[in-house]
């Protein structure tokens, strides 16, 4: 009986040290994409507004000569449209980077373990998830 209770715990310790891995925590995975997915929208909205607003400028003032109807409130709709959407990209940019850093300040990596009396089979560093907080 202790042969055995001996070899389950031996196979237990052994089947869990095989299960760590130094992987980035999900957590981390989650701000790096939505980090990537805001500064790909900051540039859909920075492009688009930057054409709208464009186009509104490039657009003749006087649509038809003859009977004077003109192109005001297109004018006015794109350049509205234009300035609103370039202005939306600057908070995209700013919390994409913002994510990014947090990203960055959160790591797995392995710390070492402080003990005052070092026993034989017990390792010296575990891995652990580590968060840098700047004051």
């Amino acid at each position: 009986m202790k042969h055995l209770f001996l070899f389950l715990m031996l196979l237990s310790l052994s089947l869990k040290s095989f299960a760590q891995n130094a992987e980035p925590s999900p957590m981390q995975w989650d701000l790096i994409q939505k980090s990537d997915t805001q500064y790909k929208a900051g540039w859909i909205f920075l492009g688009g507004g930057t054409a709208l607003s464009l186009t509104a400028i490039l657009i003749p003032r006087n649509f038809d000569y003859d009977s004077g109807k003109n192109n005001t409130r297109v004018i006015s709709f794109l350049g509205w449209t234009g300035v609103l959407s370039i202005s939306t990209s600057i908070p995209l940019f700013l919390s994409a980077g913002q994510n990014a850093r947090m990203a960055a300040r959160l790591s797995l990596e392995n710390q070492a373990i402080h003990q005052p009396i070092i026993l034989p089979g017990n390792r010296r560093s575990i891995p652990s998830l580590s968060l840098k907080i700047p004051l």
